[in-house]
């Protein structure tokens, strides 16, 4: 099973490692009974975290290290105690106070879970629970909570360690880009598609004609105009197979593709049927594309 390599692997790189190791895999078994583990991974599957093969390496691997952190104590305290699973879990809920239960508990895995998706304010908010890790790391008194030892497992300071260089990475302008422009995030890909539809741009005071050169579920690119500015928001209104499909945008960017100068717009759904009757657009678009492209290699065989 993959997840017990990995977390053997992890348990060598404790200065206690070595001498443990034996009784960590023994413990390691033992754990796998427990519905506790099954959940674990369970979530560890239904977060996606397996599949985000083109997120950068580096975020799925603390994201995974922060969220197993909780059980990689677990398994030290079996290897080190040899106490059952549940005399440990009996130990572990007598300290139940808010501030006990996040420590040991939430606060590595919180700070996976928001490395999960590069946006603007998990940026931020990563940064301030690696501050609270790395100060209850280094302000930590020998025999106290959560690590009961003379000193905090070396798991902690390695995945604190990784963070921190992380941090110092993100000081780069050219880093922090994914989480601050979409349009850079490369493992969240939007389909587009090439088009040439006619359409109309309209506010409360005017309206003019312009055309969507390429579109997606979420936005669209539109032919440059002396009417629009980043910033605005207009009503975009075209005819798709006889529809009408009308839907607010919003303008973000300007920028070329193909030697086309336009604008950027993001869709801003005010209901749940703008959103349907945009997403059987795309889904058509998608299906003409697919047929194009088999249509092309059959050709390509003769």
């Amino acid at each position: 099973m993959n997840f017990q390599i990995f977390l053997r692997i992890t348990a060598l790189s404790t200065w206690h490692g070595l001498f443990f190791f034996r009784k960590l895999i023994l413990a390691l078994n033992e754990f796998t009974y427990f519905a506790a583990f099954e959940f674990i991974e369970n979530f560890l599957r239904s977060a996606k975290i397996w599949s985000m093969k083109n997120k950068p390496l580096i975020f799925t691997v603390l994201s995974v290290l922060c969220l197993i952190e909780p059980v990689i104590k677990v398994l030290y305290f079996k290897a080190i105690t040899n106490f059952d699973f549940m005399v440990i879990f009996a130990n572990l809920q007598a300290r139940n106070s808010f501030i006990d239960v996040v420590d040991f508990w939430l606060i590595f895995p919180i700070a996976g879970l928001l490395i999960l998706k590069l946006r603007k304010w998990t940026y931020f908010t990563f940064m301030a629970v690696l501050a609270y890790i790395n100060y209850n790391i280094f302000t930590y008194e020998k025999y106290t909570w959560p690590y009961n030892s003379d000193s905090p497992f070396m798991y902690n300071y390695v995945v604190a360690l990784m963070s921190v260089a992380v941090f110092v990475y993100f000081l780069s302008p050219k880093v922090r880009e994914p989480f601050f422009d979409r349009r850079v995030r490369w493992w969240e890909p939007k389909a587009r598609y090439n088009v040439q539809i006619h359409c109309k741009l309209h506010s409360n005071n005017f309206a003019f004609p312009t055309e969507i050169i390429n579109i997606s579920q979420t936005g669209a690119f539109i032919l440059d105009s002396k009417y629009m500015k980043v910033g605005d928001k207009f009503q975009l209104e075209f005819n798709f197979l006889g529809q009408t499909i009308v839907t607010p945008v919003e303008v973000v960017h300007k920028h070329t593709v193909q030697n086309q100068t336009g604008y950027g717009v993001k869709f801003n759904f005010k209901s749940l049927a703008q959103s349907v009757r945009m997403a059987k657009v795309i889904n058509v678009l998608k299906k003409s594309n697919v047929m194009f492209k088999e249509e092309k290699m059959n050709n390509f065989a003769a």
